[in-house]
């Protein structure tokens, strides 16, 4: 399974939105158009997750990302969204309950392959506080290595030269392992930071997801968000738009009704639990 976790990605029909404007035709295939309502088709599976989470408020990452990984809802726990790593709490909700301790444990292959600068490698590694995303803190977590730039399993999460040979590499990574993550964060980031930047971004992440598909993978896709905030670019702030669920691949199939952050791990333990 290759679960690529695209940071800020919500739903909008707006006709100012990137989901609107752009010619995303790889994404916007998975989605039936970027559609508000759940659909199935052969070895596709598309559902719609709610990202408010029941907490008023603006969702936010730590929360968010928390509960994706964890099946359990980080903001009602917390009684707020909470942003953009995690803290204490949510801490132990991930060295306890998240995917990737879950399948470390059982003896799954597991990897993160996020590329880090050796540098950022470092402070993680002194600074007193949590300068990871949930993400990484779960895989630090379930003792995988955090990978530096360079390493060969290791994937730039972002600003790819070659985004198709990218996804490709992605695939070829992830029939490797059982359960394979890769945290694309620049969605986000560049919500927040250089919005006149996000249309690049946008079709970046397209064409990566067309050169993983194009791969012709054995390992199923899994692509969610946490929160919205990159289909609206006319502000800076997160959304409180629904988020895409897309499973492409030989599981979708067995995809249920889903209809939050909540519901996506304990499928995906589902499906591992019959083969461990």
């Amino acid at each position: 399974m290759a679960f690529l976790f695209v940071d800020g990605l919500g739903l909008s029909h707006d006709p100012r939105s990137a989901l609107e404007r752009l010619n995303l035709p790889t994404l916007r295939a998975l989605s039936g158009g970027f559609s508000q309502e759940p659909f199935n088709r052969p070895n596709l599976a598309y559902r719609v997750l709610d990202a408010r989470l029941g907490v008023e408020g603006l969702p936010q990452s730590g929360t968010g990302q928390t509960t994706l990984l964890t099946g359990l809802n980080a903001a009602q726990m917390l009684g707020y969204h909470q942003g953009p790593h995690p803290l204490s709490k949510l801490q132990t909700l991930l060295q306890q309950d998240s995917l990737q301790v879950w399948a470390t444990q059982r003896g799954l292959r597991v990897l993160h392959a996020n590329a880090y600068r050796p540098e950022y490698l470092e402070r993680v590694q002194t600074s007193r506080r949590n300068l990871l995303s949930a993400f990484g803190f779960a895989a630090r977590a379930a003792r995988l290595e955090l990978l530096p730039m360079h390493h060969p399993q290791a994937l730039l999460p972002a600003f790819w030269p070659e985004p198709e040979a990218a996804g490709a590499r992605f695939a070829r990574i992830a029939q490797q392992h059982d359960l394979t993550f890769l945290e694309y964060w620049a969605l986000d980031y560049t919500a927040h930071r250089m919005p006149e930047k996000l249309d690049e971004r946008w079709l970046e992440l397209d064409r990566f997801v067309e050169g993983f598909l194009n791969a012709n993978p054995t390992a199923t896709l899994v692509l969610t968000a946490d929160h919205g905030n990159a289909e609206e670019p006319w502000h800076t702030q997160h959304t409180l738009n629904p988020v895409p669920l897309i499973v492409y691949g030989a599981l979708a199939g067995k995809v249920p009704a889903m209809h939050s952050l909540t519901d996506l791990v304990p499928w995906i333990k589902q499906q591992f639990l019959g083969s461990i």
